[in-house]
């Protein structure tokens, strides 16, 4: 039978940055002859044999002689000394030598012993001893030759005599060149087993290390199933097996191999096995359990399985000393905080779950709603504990009592929303919304209409990052109020469909409509708060279609009829909710109109009332107002603070994924990656573990391509952009942020042609998805920038005739200079980063046209902002945009003829930026540009070359290096920013000190004398 290999061989360790280093140091350790035993523990499953294989592969690539013996479950018969056997027989084949000398290794051989049943005890412990010692003596021979690395794994199965002689080895480490590292299973370590004296024994050992793996965080998890599915899953279900993983390997691996909601087979009858060697009762208490969830309580497990005191408390016993079952610790005074226990892992208690046949799990489901339930409770709110209603609806559904399911998942509907939960309002509103067809008479049970829980999980929905569902929802619950006949309601719903709308790219003509529809239903009546809030809404939805006037005359229109309403005893949320809109809206218009310090004025009248309502969405985007309104005049710290500020709002509310909740998350990646905070940036862009829908995985995925770009990760930034681009987004960030990320991944891959299709395709996609053709994208003048760098890179590398690259470069700057003119930005003139952005674009013109020194200081210059407005002279560290830029800067200074000097703190100030922020491609860039320019930016490296004195300087070497390549003597100036002239002087020289008569003969002569190698060839030739 062919042998599958398993899905995760072959694929690069994920995380363990500790435990790897744990393992480096034992074996750097045990180089200079200081041993170390390292016992590394972990669950099955974990990586423990992804960590040892590791450990082999740097061990025998450092020259280590690596021995390797596994112990197997071999139940009641063990086998002695197995894993010695192995490793002893090992080096029978790679070192008979030392079997040979140490003769009691014999026993350790198949068929290498004698019969010795007459032998007396003491003759045995003797033997016994002979063979420990012959161990050790081979080990001690063998290290005194080359240093070695034994591994014993899963010494959890390991017999008597083995953990003996292991306890002898360890205890025994003096001055070997040995690492020994034994490996087992820290979830079968019930309480009597017998590695557990052991273990207590060797951590008291000063040269034995513990090593112990923990679950793969949420990150690493998420990492490990994108190289596991390698493509082939897309972004929601990667997600959702790295949730259920739960940091474990295997796991992963199994669920990335089944694909589907479901547990694979083979995963199932490896959980499932844990417990077929418990009692019958342990396992009957463990299906049981598992009905309950993740967590149970004791009195609840005692009340639905009717076992005695005795027999239950055996049974948990017996779990818990097996690692099935863990006791959880519940506060004081919680419902339900009498002792309880938890499965050691959520996948456990599910493989169990499964293994019940389906009437013995609707039966039990049935028993746990009967005690959950309250006697004579009635409607909604008859369920009475805090947090019961939700475990309640649950149970009744599983156990087939659909009016119970109903009546309770409305209550917990209810209850999730007294806790700004809107997840959870979502669930629990949903299954009522499923159930009530089913249900007869569902408004009574209920307590409520159709209309309303709608209306709740719509809010859910558009709360958690889900527009589309909360569009549906929202359309549907419209639909329910207009067949009731009330205009007031219907009216209300239409204007939360309307900004549902908005939170989808592309709907806001649908969104017009519905804010308009909402206001005509209320125009005839009276003033009221709800006329208030209809006049705001349209207004927003106004701003959204850059109808500013008209959204002035709705804002002002709504804080009228607020003025003017009697006032109330207490104050009216939506009433305040309206004001605040309102004031947002019309700072929003005053930013586009010129007047940026009124706009932040109206928007800290904003804040406050909006904090009162009660409607986080207003208050959100009061918060995301200010941040970008402080963004866009360049003041990128006040624009963070806002930003996060905003964050933790809605962390706080439970609403990160609604729409400005998401909008504010993406707005500070972006201004952490232009501050430089490249990690908080990158962090933040990552959402690993959270079930979140395409629309949030999409915005935050294309933010976070800027720091992956930028630090050099190709790989994960191009399969990212892949995604993205067959998800054929509308959002105009999201189309902007791919051109950006693409196009300049593309060219630092020397890959200038994609990166100019990268420009085209992102410039033509902002104009389909322009709100209106009045005015040109303002991306477009980052994006033309970019496009310029790309023909001038094409035309550099020959991929492009000068003549026809400068046209296009032309080209680029002429639609970077229109949506300059002709665009329109929140403060009515170009801001900071516009401005740097028209100016690069010119600069990279520039490279085709002729050098210009000037123009690229004036873009260095123009980024300053990026740095809190620190200028290039005389800093160590400026911002990434202007790192970039002194790098052209000093490009061009050479290209002009400029001495060497003038550019060595430019280039110095932006490579110690580019180190500062791992942005590694920039600075690869710049040590290439400092070699070419004779500038040295790091300390010169130990010389590998051939002892004695060199007659040639680092720049004649160059120049010989390039020679002999075939360059000729204009080509060498270009390529060191020196004269034609200068050329020929170093060569001169050269061809002196060699007593070379020619060109040739000098590079042939260099070669001879090892003044030339291979590694000065690759180091002359020039970065694309």
């Amino acid at each position: 039978m062919t042998d599958v290999a398993r899905l995760g061989v072959g694929i690069e360790l994920v995380g363990r940055r500790h435990e790897v280093s744990a393992l480096t140091g034992a074996l750097d350790r045990a180089a200079t002859g200081r041993p170390t035993g390292l016992l590394m523990s972990g669950d099955a499953g974990v990586g423990k044999s992804r960590l040892v294989a590791e450990a082999v592969e740097r061990a025998a690539a450092a020259g280590f002689t690596v021995l390797v013996g596994r112990c197997l479950d071999t139940a009641e018969s063990a086998l002695p000394y197995l894993p010695f056997t192995e490793i002893v027989g090992a080096l029978a084949v790679t070192r008979p030598e030392l079997v040979a000398e140490h003769v009691a290794l014999r026993h350790l051989l198949p068929g290498g012993g004698t019969a010795r049943a007459a032998a007396t005890g003491e003759q045995r412990d003797l033997g016994q001893l002979q063979v420990f010692d012959a161990v050790l003596s081979a080990l001690d021979h063998l290290t005194a030759i080359t240093p070695a690395l034994l591994v014993v794994e899963d010494i959890h199965w390991s017999d008597r005599s083995s953990r003996d002689l292991l306890f002898f080895l360890l205890s025994r480490l003096t001055g070997q060149r040995l690492v020994v590292l034994a490996t087992y299973r820290s979830d079968d370590l019930h309480r009597r087993h017998p590695l557990r004296p052991l273990l207590s024994e060797l951590v008291r050992l000063p040269q034995v290390e513990r090593v112990d793996l923990g679950p793969l965080a949420a990150r690493e998890s998420l990492e490990l199933v994108r190289m596991l599915a390698d493509g082939s899953l897309p972004e929601p279900k990667l997600r959702r097996i790295a949730r259920r993983s739960e940091g474990n390997a295997f796991f992963a691996e199994e669920l990335v191999s089944a694909s589907s909601d479901g547990l694979p087979h083979g995963l199932v009858e490896v959980l499932v096995a844990r417990i077929e060697g418990l009692s019958p009762t342990t396992q009957r208490v463990l299906r049981i359990a598992s009905v309950a969830g993740r967590m149970v309580s004791h009195r609840r497990l005692a009340a639905v399985s009717g076992l005695s005191d005795d027999d239950l408390e055996q049974a948990l016993r017996e779990a818990v000393a097996h690692h099935i079952l863990l006791p959880a610790d519940t506060e004081p005074g919680a419902f339900g905080a009498d002792d309880g226990y938890q499965f050691r892992h959520a996948l456990l208690r599910e493989a169990i779950y499964h293994e019940l046949l389906p009437g013995e799990r609707s039966r039990v489901h049935a028993r746990y709603a009967e005690l959950l339930a309250v006697p004579g409770g009635s409607g909604p709110r008859g369920v009475a504990e805090p947090g019961r209603a939700a475990e309640l609806a649950h149970h009744a559904m599983a156990g087939h009592d659909l009016r119970l399911a109903l009546a309770a998942s409305v209550q917990a509907a209810l209850e999730a929303d007294d806790r700004e939960a809107p997840a959870e309002v979502l669930l629990h509103a949903e299954r009522a919304i499923e159930l009530w067809q089913a249900v007869p008479d569902a408004e009574a049970v209920a307590g409520v209409d159709e209309g309303t829980v709608t209306r709740w999980a719509a809010w859910g929905a558009s709360s958690t990052g889900d527009p589309d569902r909360g569009i549906a929802l929202g359309k549907r619950a419209l639909e329910l109020a207009e067949g009731s006949g009330d205009s007031a309601l219907s009216a209300r719903i239409g204007q939360r469909y309307a900004l549902r709308l908005l939170d989808l790219a592309g709907r806001e003509e649908e969104a017009l409509a519905a804010a308009r529809r909402a206001l005509e239903l209320l125009e005839r009546e009276a003033p009221s708060p709800e006329l208030a809030w209809s006049h705001a809404v349209l207004a927003r939805v106004l701003t959204r279609i850059d109808r500013f006037a008209e959204a002035v005359a709705e804002a002002e229109t709504a804080l009228a009829v607020a003025q003017h309403l009697p006032a109330a005893p207490e104050p009216d949320p939506d009433l305040d909710a309206a004001k605040a809109d309102a004031l947002v809206t019309l700072a929003v218009c005053a930013e586009y109109g010129g007047d940026p310090e009124r706009a932040r004025q109206l928007l800290g009248e904003a804040k406050p009332v909006a904090r009162r309502s009660g409607e986080l969405a207003v208050e959100l985007r009061a918060y995301y107002s200010l941040g970008i309104s402080l963004l866009d005049e360049g003041r990128l710290a006040e624009a963070g603070a806002e930003f996060a500020a905003g964050e933790e709002r809605a962390a706080a509310t439970g609403t990160t994924w609604s729409g400005y909740g998401l909008n504010l998350r993406v707005a500070h990646v972006i201004t952490r990656f232009m501050r430089g905070e490249w990690d908080a940036a990158e962090a933040a862009a990552e959402i690993a573990g959270e079930s979140v829908s395409a629309v949030v995985a999409t915005r935050l995925a294309a933010a976070g391509l800027l720091t992956a770009v930028g630090r050099g990760r190709f790989g994960p930034a191009e399969r990212r952009l892949a995604e993205l681009r067959d998800s054929a987004p509308v959002d105009e960030q999201v189309i902007l942020l791919m051109g950006e990320a693409g196009a300049e991944a593309a060219l630092w891959q020397g890959r200038p042609d994609e990166a100019a299709r990268w420009v085209r395709e992102a410039i033509a996609g902002l104009e389909v998805g322009s709100y209106t053709q009045l005015a040109p994208h303002l991306g477009r003048i980052l994006l033309a920038a970019l496009g310029a760098a790309a023909h001038a890179e094409m035309a550099a590398v020959g991929m492009q005739p000068v003549e026809a690259a400068t046209a296009a470069a032309r080209e680029m700057v002429r639609i970077a200079e229109d949506a300059a003119e002709h665009g329109l930005p929140r403060a009515g003139t170009l801001g900071p980063e516009g401005t740097a952005w028209l100016r690069r674009a010119r600069a990279e013109l520039t490279r085709l046209t002729g050098p210009d020194p000037l123009a690229w200081r004036a873009v260095a210059d123009a980024f300053g902002y990026e740095s809190g407005g620190i200028t290039c002279s005389d800093t160590a560290r400026v911002g990434y945009r202007q790192a970039y830029a002194l790098m052209r800067h000093a490009e061009a200074v050479l290209a002009g003829g400029g001495a060497h000097a003038q550019v060595e703190p430019d280039l110095r100030t932006a490579y110690a930026t580019a180190n500062a922020f791992g942005a590694a491609p920039l600075a690869d860039a710049l040590r290439e540009l400092a070699r070419r320019a004779g500038v040295q930016l790091e300390p010169a490296a130990p010389s590998a070359e051939p002892a004695g004195p060199d007659p040639l300087t680092p720049r004649e070497r160059s120049v010989l290096a390039l020679v002999a390549e075939g360059r000729t003597n204009r080509q060498v100036g270009a390529e060191l920013f020196i004269s034609e002239k200068t050329v020929s002087v170093h060569l001169s020289r050269v061809m002196g000190k060699l007593g070379a008569s020619s060109r040739t003969e000098a590079v042939s002569v260099a070669y001879a004398r090892g003044l030339l190698a291979p590694a000065d060839r690759e180091l002359a030739r020039p970065t694309p």
